[in-house]
């Protein structure tokens, strides 16, 4: 995860670096807007390039992609063309930021001798103008509007969806900064709901269904970051009704037809984890979704969304009975549980999701190439931020020989690190690996503690290389016995090497080639 990969020095080295560069009244306007853009969620999809790199997505007029460097900010590009400096930089900045320290207190820190720097800050108190039913009116005139000017029948009217109708919502947006947030993420919720229903027309070509599940993916990280950033505020009791709207609209896109199942499920967790932050209790939900349990059509939803309230509601146990009752592969839900837990750093309730974890993994078959991958990479990445925080390595192995042969790389690299030389042995012949694309190190490493270990993994090589019957193969044969022989005598079981080769001889009498290559080795005359 971006957050545990992050470094307080590297950003606040960075945030340095940005207060050097800033002039004021020259970058003012950039300033006021990137704190915006940040606070407001539409930074999105920041992930690591590498130790000093992030790139990411800013929805502003368009969505703009961006690199922002930690340590030289000119190496940082964004499409708007502005450089160093520009509101997309700071928004994503920010974004960053937020994870290891407080955003408002630095950005005091570079305006408190700025004068004439006032940055806005919507007022939290008062009531409501508006209402869902009244916010649904207005985005579907919109909409009517925007498909004067936009073909429904191209698949990349998705993209046309989420980077202009969109942000054409937010123009109308109220003052009143928790009215606005919420009024921002019924207007993400509306263009969901859009993408939802207009994937039908795009099931058939494969290309034309991954663009646009791709595309409607990218767009929950949207609404995730509207959750995010009303979950950081104090919402009024005026705001009762508008939450409780909210639940009902949420609840309905969980049911909306049979396409994109498992966004729909992430965007009903992310929108009920603020629900119940914001003080809305589950039991109307709980009640509303029990008798959907006897209907096929909606019991994949029902199970999985009755597992979340449990957790919400700390109780796990009821939690695990809902997920042992479906019959789909629940393991890309759990991610978003163990998640939580772990950017909450719940350790003891992380704990006893590991075991079900553990089950869950098995149906990564019947899940495609790309999410089974990114799956198992994630898993992985959580369950060793756990072992390595509270010192608990029960779960880790134990993971790693589940994933296999998926896991094959991570489960190497532990085993030597750990010292399981004969594990790891085992596991490269289980693997059919060459000795040839194994690191020298690992090689050297395990001949330096126990040789005989290498012994049956450069039989295996010899085996494997006279069964391919040519030249080339014979030689590096070759370069296996004289390691096999090297390590006999020094294991001083030089009688057992010379047992082994007569009767590899006797073996292979008939292959001409790999006799001369024996006798080019030298292993004929001792």
């Amino acid at each position: 995860m971006l957050q545990t990969s992050l470094s307080k020095a590297a950003l606040e080295e960075t945030a340095r670096q940005l207060q050097r560069e800033i002039a004021f009244p020259l970058h003012e306007a950039d300033l006021k807007k990137g704190l915006k853009l940040y606070r407001e969620g539409f930074v999105y999809n920041a992930h690591l390039l590498d130790s000093q790199t992030v790139h990411a997505h800013v929805l502003d007029e368009k969505v703009h992609q961006l690199t922002l460097h930690f340590t030289d900010l000119s190496q940082g590009r964004c499409e708007c063309g502005a450089a160093p400096i520009c509101s997309h930089r700071l928004a994503l900045f920010f974004y960053l930021y937020a994870n290891v320290g407080p955003v408002g207190e630095l950005v005091r820190t570079w305006t408190q001798r700025q004068p004439s720097i006032k940055l806005a800050k919507a007022s939290q108190s008062g009531k409501p103008s508006g209402s869902s039913s009244s916010w649904r009116e207005q985005f579907e005139q919109a909409y009517h509007r925007f498909l004067t000017h936009y073909r429904m029948i191209d698949y990349w009217f998705a993209h046309h969806l989420c980077d202009r109708f969109f942000p054409s919502l937010l123009d109308k947006a109220p003052d009143l900064s928790v009215e606005k947030q919420l009024y921002h993420l019924h207007a993400a919720l509306f263009t969901f709901e859009q993408l939802i229903e207009y994937s039908e027309r795009f099931q058939r070509y494969s290309y034309h269904r991954s663009y646009w599940e791709a595309a409607a993916s990218d767009f929950v990280s949207v609404i995730h970051n509207k959750c995010a950033s009303l979950a950081s505020m104090s919402i009024p009791a005026a705001y009762s009704t508008l939450l409780k709207e909210t639940q009902e609209y949420v609840h309905s896109l969980l049911f909306t037809g049979p396409n994109l199942p498992d966004l729909r499920i992430r965007v009903y967790q992310t929108v009920w984890n603020m629900l119940v932050q914001g003080g809305l209790s589950t039991e109307h939900e709980r009640e509303k979704l029990q008798p959907k349990l006897e209907h096929p059509s909606s019991k994949k939803e029902s199970l999985i969304a009755l597992a979340h309230l449990a957790f919400l509601r700390r109780h796990d146990g009821e939690a695990f009975t809902f997920l042992k009752q479906s019959d789909m592969p629940v393991v890309s839900y759990l991610l978003f549980w163990l998640r939580e837990l772990s950017h909450t750093r719940q350790w003891t309730r992380m704990k006893a999701w590991w075991p079900l974890c553990l089950d869950a993994v098995a149906s990564l078959e019947t899940i495609s190439h790309h999410n089974r991958t990114q799956i198992i990479r994630e898993v992985l990445h959580l369950l060793e931020h756990y072992t390595e925080t509270i010192g608990d390595g029960t779960y880790y192995e134990r993971m790693l020989q589940k994933l296999l042969p998926y896991s094959a790389y991570d489960y190497s690299h532990f085993l030597m690190a750990s010292g399981q030389y004969k594990k790891w042995v085992d596991l490269h012949l289980i693997a059919h690996m060459e000795i040839e694309d194994i690191h020298r190190s690992f090689l050297a490493e395990i001949e330096k503690s126990d040789r005989s270990l290498l012994l049956p993994l450069y039989h295996h090589g010899v085996q494997k290389m006279i069964q391919m019957k040519n030249r080339q193969a014979y030689k590096r044969a070759v370069k296996y016995l004289k390691k096999l022989r090297s390590y006999y005598r020094s294991l001083g079981k030089y009688h057992t090497w010379l047992e082994y080769r007569e009767r590899l001889l006797a073996e292979t009498k008939r292959m001409r080639a790999f006799y001369e290559e024996m006798q080019k080795g030298k292993l004929l005359n001792d």
